[in-house]
C-alpha cells in the first residue's frame, strides 16, 4: 500500500499504474508461494501480514506487548523484553518486513503415511543475508545452536534448542532470495524439490488452489480445505456428523448433502477497522448447492434464537460481576460494564447480520462488522480485562475462579530469552 500511495502523489494516471504493477505483483509471488506447497496438499492458509499490521486492534496488541503497563504482569514484561532483544540483534523488526506466510499440508498426514508431510513459507523483503542474520540472533539469544547442513545442494539450518537433542522431526530452515521455507528436518528434501521447481507443486488448477483464488487475493486469512480428501480417509467419521447433524436438525434434512461437498474455505478480510468474514462450501453442481444452502438458511432460523440467549444469559453474568465490581471498589467499574455491555450489542446484531446464500456450485456464508462494531467489541474486551485484573488485585480469588490461578513467571536463561513452554 505504500506504493500506491507514492504514485498517486504523482498523479492519477500513476497511481492507476503503480496500483495495477502492484496488483500483478502480489498475485505473482501468491501463485509462486502456493507452487511450493505440497501438490497434494489438503490444506492450505495464507495470513496476510501487511493487513494485521494495520488493522488498529492488532496495532494496539502489538503495543501493548512492546509497551506494557507499569501494572503488567511478569509474563508481559517478559515477553516485552524478548521482543526488544530480538529487534536490538536483528537491527530490524522481523514483524516489519514479513509480508506473507503460507503453510501447506499434503494428504500423506491424513492417510498417516507421513508425519512431515507439511511446508511453510514466509515472503520478506530483506536479503538473505539480513534474514540469516536475524535468525542467528535469535539463535543467540535463546542460547541454542545450529546445525548447517546441505540438502540437495542447498544450506539448510537446524535450530537445537538448549537440552534438546536433534531428531528428524525438528523444523528446519533455508533462506531464499526474498523468503524463507520451514519444513521437518526428515521433509526438507521434499520440500526444496519443490521450492525450486524441481519438481511439481501445488498446481493452479487443483481444487484446493482454485478454491484460494475464490476466497481472493485481498484477504487477510485464507484456508482452503479438501474436503473430499478428508472425507475419503475418515468417511465413517463424516458421514456420523452429517446424521447426527440432520437427526438434531430435522427441518433441515437436506443437511446431510454436506456429504458431498468437494472443497471448502474461510476468509476474514480486514478493510480500515472493519471486518468481513466468508465462508464457502462448494459442491459438484449448482443442482446441489441449492438444496444445501436452503436446509443451511432454515438451521440458522432455527437457531437464532438459541444464540441469542445464550448471550443474554452471559450478559446476565456480568451483570452479577458488576455488582460484586461495586462492593470491592474496582475503578471505573460503571463505565467498564457499560462498554461489556455494548459489546454485547453488536454480539446480538452479528447474529442478525450473518447471511447465507448459494453462489453458483458453493453455499455462502458472510458476516461483515462495521468499524463502529470492531471498536466497540475490542473495547469490551479489554474492559473485561481491566474489570478481572482490579477483582484479582482487591480480592485475590477471582483467577482461581475463572479456572486460572497464578502462573509463575517464565524463567530466563543468564542473559538470555525466556524459557516460553508450549
Amino acid at each position: 500500500m505504500v506504493g500506491v500511495v507514492g504514485v498517486v502523489v504523482v498523479g492519477s494516471l500513476a497511481a492507476v499504474g503503480g496500483t495495477a504493477f502492484w496488483m500483478w505483483r502480489k498475485n505473482k509471488t501468491s501463485a509462486n508461494a502456493l507452487s511450493r506447497m505440497p501438490p497434494n496438499s489438503f490444506v492450505v492458509a495464507r495470513i496476510e501480514l501487511d493487513q494485521l499490521r494495520v488493522f488498529p486492534p492488532f496495532a494496539d496488541l502489538r503495543r501493548t506487548i512492546t509497551h506494557p503497563a507499569p501494572d503488567a504482569s511478569a509474563r508481559e514484561t517478559a515477553l516485552s523484553r524478548q521482543m526488544q532483544d530480538v529487534v536490538t540483534r536483528c537491527s530490524f523488526d522481523p514483524v516489519d518486513h514479513l509480508r506473507t506466510v503460507f503453510v501447506g499440508a499434503d494428504r500423506d498426514l491424513l492417510a498417516g503415511r507421513s508425519t512431515s508431510a507439511w511446508v511453510a513459507t514466509g515472503v520478506h523483503d530483506v536479503t538473505p543475508a539480513k534474514a540469516r542474520q536475524c535468525f542467528d540472533a535469535v539463535m543467540g539469544l535463546s542460547q541454542g545452536t545450529t546445525t548447517t547442513t546441505t540438502v540437495n545442494g542447498h544450506t539448510v539450518l537446524t535450530p537445537v534448542l538448549r537440552g534438546s537433542t536433534r531428531t528428524p522431526r525438528d523444523p528446519a530452515v533455508h533462506f531464499m532470495d526474498g523468503s524463507m521455507l520451514v519444513a521437518e528436518q526428515g521433509y526438507m528434501p521434499t520440500a526444496l524439490r519443490f521450492a525450486y521447481q524441481e519438481a511439481p507443486g501445488l498446481g493452479s488448477s487443483s481444487p484446493i488452489a482454485r478454491m484460494m483464488d475464490r476466497l481472493g487475493a485481498q484477504q487477510a486469512v485464507a484456508v482452503a480445505v479438501d474436503v473430499a480428501a478428508i472425507r475419503t480417509q475418515n468417511q465413517q467419521t463424516v458421514n456420523e456428523f452429517a446424521d447426527d447433524l440432520v437427526r438434531a436438525n430435522p427441518g433441515s434434512a437436506d443437511l446431510t448433502l454436506a456429504r458431498q461437498m468437494e472443497t471448502g474455505g474461510v476468509a476474514i478480510s480486514l478493510v480500515g477497522n472493519g471486518v468481513s468474514a466468508l465462508a464457502r462450501g462448494e459442491f459438484p453442481s449448482a443442482t446441489v448447492a441449492r438444496p444445501f444452502t436452503v436446509a443451511l438458511q432454515s438451521f440458522w432460523a432455527a437457531r437464532k434464537a438459541e444464540i441469542l440467549s445464550g448471550i443474554g444469559e452471559a450478559q446476565q453474568g456480568f451483570g452479577a460481576m458488576r455488582a460484586m465490581a461495586g462492593l470491592t471498589g474496582g475503578r471505573d467499574a460503571g463505565e467498564r460494564f457499560d462498554r461489556i455491555d455494548a459489546g454485547f450489542g453488536v454480539a446480538r446484531a452479528a447474529v442478525d447480520q450473518l447471511r447465507i446464500a448459494q453462489d453458483d456450485r458453493s453455499a455462502v456464508v458472510t458476516l461483515t462488522l462495521t468499524p463502529p462494531q470492531v471498536t466497540a467489541l475490542v473495547n469490551a474486551a479489554r474492559a473485561a480485562q481491566q474489570i478481572a485484573s482490579d477483582m484479582a488485585r482487591m480480592t485475590g480469588g477471582l483467577p482461581d475462579l475463572l479456572g486460572g490461578g497464578q502462573r509463575p513467571a517464565p524463567q530466563a536463561a543468564p542473559g538470555g530469552l525466556p524459557q516460553i513452554r508450549f
